[in-house]
């Protein structure tokens, strides 16, 4: 009786052996993947540094001191507003090969393009603010009245 046992243990033990080599060679292949998955991610972070770091050289390389601490406000305020600007006049640098100096002005210019404002003009009289058409149209409402009455 110990003779047949004696076999059946020896197989088990080739079992317990052969599992704990699949498990080795599945942990050794789980690690290679996470591996290979955080240098992917370091490479990635070290190329969006990258990309960062030149989109900010072109920037501070073109945009007047005025127009870039108003984009950094506009940033801080608005940031998806300011991120569009930041891409717009990028493209204009790089693909449009813009090289003179951009002021204030335009940066305001090209935010207002991106919010889709209308250019308004203010007229301040007696006190009194208000957008240039309702000025004119009461000034021709007035002189109507003068006019027929």
């Amino acid at each position: 009786m110990l003779k047949s046992t004696l076999p059946s243990v020896r197989r088990q033990c080739i079992d317990l052996s052969d599992d704990d080599s699949e498990l080795a060679l599945i942990r050794r292949r789980k690690l290679a993947e996470l591996t290979a998955r955080d240098k992917r991610l370091q490479e990635k972070r070290e190329h969006q540094q990258k990309v960062d770091a030149e989109r900010t050289r072109l920037l501070k390389r073109f945009l007047a001191p005025d127009a870039d601490s108003y984009l950094a406000d506009l940033k801080s305020r608005e940031p998806a507003v300011g991120a569009q600007i930041e891409d717009v006049l990028l493209y204009l640098i790089v693909y449009k090969e813009l090289r003179q100096v951009i002021t204030q002005i335009d940066v305001m210019y090209i935010e207002r393009q991106v919010k889709g404002e209308e250019p308004t003009i203010r007229v301040q009289r007696d006190g009194e603010t208000s957008d240039f058409g309702s000025y004119v149209r009461d000034a021709i409402r007035k002189s109507d009245e003068k006019e027929n009455g």
